[in-house]
């Protein structure tokens, strides 16, 4: 069995030194900067205002709404215009090459049947009348 003697204490050392749990400074602090964010919070919750109605603006933005509106429907005419104008444009073009076509056409058949007359008129020069009919 060992024995211990209440007067023999343990060799003091100085870094465990200084009373414990004792230190309240951090916890102040922090109910200090508590209070003044809860303060800071409730200003700005009072603090707002509602927005007061300007008549004036109001009737800006009506303005500004309607000059929009009729910028957006000029811009849908002009694009209706515009894509009309290349339907038509292309539907002259069309009936331009049909008209061209017909006209080569009809220019052919009017030399084919030029050919065809010249040829049927030389042949009925080369050709002496019959002998029974009377010369004229």
């Amino acid at each position: 069995m060992t024995s211990t003697d209440s007067n023999n204490r343990p060799p003091y050392d100085p870094r465990s030194a200084g009373p414990r749990g004792g230190n309240a400074t951090p916890w102040v602090v922090a109910a200090v900067v508590a209070v003044v964010a809860i303060i800071a919070v409730a200003f700005m919750v009072t603090s707002q205002t509602a927005p007061e109605t300007d008549d004036a603006a109001i009737a800006q933005a009506q303005d500004l709404g309607r000059a929009e509106g009729a910028l957006a429907g000029a811009q849908s005419t002009l694009n209706a215009a515009e894509q009309s104008a290349r339907a038509a444009a292309a539907q002259t073009t069309a009936d331009a090459a049909q008209a061209a076509a017909s006209a080569r056409d009809a220019a052919a058949r009017a030399a084919q049947s030029a050919d065809a007359a010249v040829a049927s008129d030389a042949a009925r020069m080369d050709t002496p009348p019959p002998a029974d009919t009377p010369p004229q």
